[in-house]
């Protein structure tokens, strides 16, 4: 085991566990925000909570969805592309997806 894969795994060992009630809470706020967002599907703020949740009860799919729509809602913005190179690289180890959407927000750096 690499030094890398020491260190990867010291911080895997230090995660938090959310508990059943936290699980609970995180649920039903995804269900009013994901009501939020049938309302207002513009809302790049209700997307990024609603990201959010998805990250605490560590759902992947549903944390590619919402950064493909916030990279749609906000073109210029390098964050939802990087969180999706991200994922694609260390969640679903997808290298050439991982690339893609890196260098799209490496694009989006460098115009600036």
């Amino acid at each position: 085991m690499g030094l890398f894969d020491k260190i990867k795994k010291s911080f895997e060992l230090k995660q938090n566990f959310p508990n059943s009630d936290s699980l609970e809470k995180t649920k039903k706020q995804i269900l009013e925000l994901t009501k939020q967002f049938e309302l207002n599907p513009n809302s790049s703020k209700i997307l990024l909570e609603l990201y959010s949740c998805y990250v605490e009860i560590s759902n992947t799919e549903k944390k590619i969805e919402c950064l493909e729509k916030l990279s749609d809602l906000l073109p210029r913005d390098f964050y939802p592309l990087q969180q999706l190179a991200d994922i694609y690289l260390n969640e679903v180890n997808n290298d050439s997806k991982a690339k893609f959407y890196q260098n799209k927000a490496n694009k989006i750096k460098n115009d600036f």
